[in-house]
């Protein structure tokens, strides 16, 4: 019965499997090794080996150095050899484990053994050691230390590969590093090792890269600050991986520090004309305020922490996206320094206005801003200044502003009543149904609805210039009232023979936030004039843009054009820069009202236009 386990699980291993005499004799070899040898039978097999053929290791010593090993030691385990195929001399890679069995008396009976082909493995073993090779020579050029690291899931970690640049920058050699888990973190400065571990580990957590600074204490006494950056790379399994380079930048921070030391110095000066110093360390998240810039909005020189947000948190809301934006265009480099006026809360619960200038004094290599110092300066007393002459210029302007809209509109409203009362009185006088009177009923009907329509446009004028003008503003699709406007001006403009050009179909999808009503009735405006005020057989024509957060339509005409002179009294409300006694009807109010009611929608109309070229009007409104 053994002897029938032991021959079904020989036939049926997957590996080779063989028997043989002491003095080398092969008495079994199972299929598989059969095959290994690209042979069709054990018999086959049996013939070659028995037959006086040669070692079928390429090396031939390695035969010596099995049998040696075999017969000192009873067996062989892990043995790795280039062989070649008994039937096919296709050379390929084996790995072999055998072992001696010996009677009761301690002679050896025969050897039994298996054979494993490893090519793949071994042709896999030898492309990674050349890449490792390859990494390390290309790694070596790289300044600093390139490293890659494994985190594993228990919360352990571990080199798996680090350069020759840690000789340098640690003074100790690669493999001592990889072999020791712990080692460079034991060179960390005692200050810096709890901030950079759990720098560390919270970049781990969130997978997200990680840029810090810290010292390290090496071996000779010395002391240097490093750089290390490291990011995610492609996990195996559930442990994560990351890569990383560090970079010596002892140099940098003695700069920053003779830097910081000078600096004190005219901080001193700037403290004494009244001013508040900042110092903004803005990867380390770190703001130092002078006791003078805390003392300007009432607190102690202990009572504000050392972080950005301690004043960012006081600023007004309403000015804190434009103090964003202005910080942000010098970190940009669009401006060459920051300047920004806005309001901070003091600790009493008052506002100040401050002028706060600044310029950054050092970026690292990638151009981002390491450190930006600068002051804040109380200017509450001339904003308060200013804001008292600007109400008094409004009060002005508006009393001024209010006589000619009084003296306009009387005018305005006098021509069509005297109309009104005018043929009022013949339907009076001559009653009946004549052609005159249908006439005179129809100059009646007219005046009265032209009269609506200027008490509707002086009311919204009115509303508008007040800011009591109700908005409902809303995610709106250009296509939809600009459609409905051309569709209700296509008959006007056939009547005046001019065509309509919309090129806003080729561009892109766009969508404003306007009021749906009041968007209508500007472009009604904006395109009914340029058909109004052309020329037969002109022309008009629509382009839309979207550039930096805005969508602006341009209604181009073929008209006449206007000199600078008439441009600037445009959006004047009742003028209508001479057409008063020309054929095209109109009150005047229609641009100064468009330009009231774009702006409350928070755009604007522009004007481009030259005497004899045509004009071209722009509204521009937030995109959505």
């Amino acid at each position: 019965m053994v002897e029938h386990d032991f021959s079904s699980l020989f036939e049926f291993l997957p590996i080779g499997a063989y028997r043989k005499r002491p003095d080398g004799v092969m008495l079994r070899s199972n299929p598989a090794l059969v095959r290994l040898n690209d042979l069709a039978s054990e018999a086959d097999h049996l013939a070659i080996v028995n037959g006086g053929a040669a070692s079928w290791y390429v090396q031939p010593e390695r035969q010596q150095r099995f049998m040696a090993q075999l017969l000192s030691e009873d067996r062989v385990v892990g043995f790795e050899s280039e062989v070649r195929a008994r039937g096919s001399g296709r050379r390929l890679w084996v790995r072999e484990n055998a072992h001696a069995v010996r009677g009761a008396d301690g002679e050896v009976l025969f050897f039994e053994g298996t054979v494993e082909e490893i090519t793949e493995q071994v042709q896999a073993r030898g492309a990674l050691e050349r890449r490792e090779r390859e990494l390390r020579e290309i790694t070596a050029q790289v300044p600093g230390v390139v490293y890659r690291v494994v985190l594993m899931a228990d919360g352990s970690r571990h080199l798996d590969f680090i350069s020759d640049g840690v000789r340098q920058l640690y003074g100790v050699a690669p493999e001592e590093a990889v072999r020791n888990r712990r080692l460079l973190a034991h060179f960390r400065h005692p200050d810096d090792l709890p901030r950079v571990d759990a720098e560390l580990t919270a970049a781990a957590r969130a997978r997200r890269p990680l840029t810090t600074e810290f010292r390290i204490l090496r071996g000779d006494g010395s002391q240097r600050w490093v750089q290390q950056i490291s990011v995610p790379a492609e996990s195996l399994g559930r442990d994560q991986v990351r890569i990383g380079v560090m970079i010596d930048i002892t140099e940098r921070k003695q700069a920053e520090l003779a830097l910081a030391r000078s600096g004190e110095l005219w901080k001193r000066a700037l403290e004494g004309t009244g001013d508040g110093v900042w110092d903004w360390h803005i990867q380390e998240g770190r703001e130092l305020l002078s006791p003078a810039c805390k003392a300007l909005y009432g607190f102690a020189p202990d009572e504000l922490p050392d972080t950005p947000d301690a004043l960012d948190a006081r600023t007004h809301p309403e000015d804190l996206e434009h103090m964003r934006i202005a910080r942000e265009a010098h970190f940009a480099g669009q401006a060459p320094t920051y300047v920004n006026e806005h309001r901070v809360q003091c600790k009493d619960g008052s506002w100040k206005w401050i002028l706060s200038r600044g310029m950054v004094l050092a970026r690292d290599e990638q151009g981002r801003p390491l450190r930006m110092v600068g002051t804040h300066t109380d200017i509450t007393l001339r904003k308060q200044a200013d804001a008292l002459r600007a109400e008094r210029d409004r009060a002005a302007a508006a009393d001024l502003a209010k006589s000619q809209f009084l003296s306009r509109v009387s005018h305005e409203l006098r021509t069509p009543l005297n109309a009104v009362l005018g043929f009022t009185q013949l339907l009076e006088l001559e009653p009946g149904d004549g052609e005159r009177q249908r006439q005179w009923i129809a100059q009646v009907l007219s005046s009265g609805r032209h009269l609506l329509a200027l008490m509707d446009d002086v009311l919204d004028l009115s509303s508008a210039q007040t800011g009591q003008l109700a908005m409902a503003t809303e995610v709106l699709p250009l296509r939809e009232p600009l459609d409905e406007a051309l569709a209700m001006l296509a008959a006007t403009a056939a009547e005046a023979g001019v065509s309509l050009h919309d090129d806003t179909r080729n561009a892109p999808p766009c969508a404003v936030r306007a009021d749906r009503r009041r968007l209508l009735q500007v472009l009604i405006n904006l395109i009914g004039n340029a058909i109004k005020y052309n020329q037969p057989q002109g022309w008009v024509r629509l382009q839309a843009e979207t550039r930096a957060g805005w969508v602006s339509l341009h209604v181009i005409d073929s008209g006449p054009g206007l000199d600078a002179l008439a441009q600037a009294r445009l959006f004047q409300p009742f003028e209508r820069l001479g057409a008063l006694r020309g054929p095209v009807a109109g009150t005047g109010l229609g641009l100064a009202l468009s330009r009231e009611l774009a702006e409350a929608m928070g755009g604007s109309i522009q004007v481009h236009s030259a005497a004899g070229a045509g004009a071209t009007f722009t509204l521009s409104l937030p995109a959505a």
